[in-house]
């Protein structure tokens, strides 16, 4: 194929079909890693722990207290299936819900502090893997990694809108 063939309107770029092809092999190392590290490290405790609540619990890990909907938007999966996942993680230990006081339809989920060190264990191989890979680069070109993955994300999240892939996820909900 030729340059001017490569560089016509409408066709990808080289350096983005590269790009592209390295975000799904990360996400699918990412996905592979938590799944045989999270997996070995939770199962220990809990062997009857599925690999959705172990996915639950790293999400919990990075983002602090959610309610179920939250929760299920982040996993991308329905709110019913991360009341599940939800139920599964209460009955292993890991996770407890709180009511809100203010509105008392609205349940927060979070990680009990027992359970902390045992996700992060869980997920420490990941986050090691990621700062051994940024250890090269100085804080500016970290930086502008950052700033291109936040523009990816964005724009991947743009297209899932697009399609109607998060279709009601902007609506408005108190209980959310």
């Amino acid at each position: 194929m030729s340059n001017a063939e490569r560089d016509a309107p409408g066709r990808l770029s080289e350096h983005a079909l590269e790009t592209g092809k390295l975000i799904v092999e990360l996400l699918e190392s990412g996905y592979a890693m938590r799944r045989a590290g999270a997996a070995a490290g939770l199962r220990s405790s809990h062997p009857h722990v599925s690999p959705h609540a172990i996915r639950a619990a790293i999400h919990l890990y990075q983002h602090g207290e959610l309610t179920i909907g939250q929760l299920g938007r982040g996993l991308g999966i329905s709110r019913g299936w991360a009341s599940r996942v939800v139920e599964e993680l209460e009955l292993a230990g890991y996770v407890e819900r709180e009511r809100q006081p203010n509105d008392r339809r609205v349940v927060k989920v979070r990680l009990r502090p027992t359970s902390l060190g045992e996700v992060e264990r869980a997920y420490r191989g990941q986050a090691e893997a990621v700062d051994a890979a940024l250890a090269p680069f100085d804080d500016a070109e970290r930086a502008v990694i950052q700033d291109f993955l936040r523009r990816v994300v964005a724009e991947l999240r743009a297209v899932a809108a697009a399609a109607g892939e998060t279709a009601g996820a902007d609506r408005p909900d108190s209980r959310d």
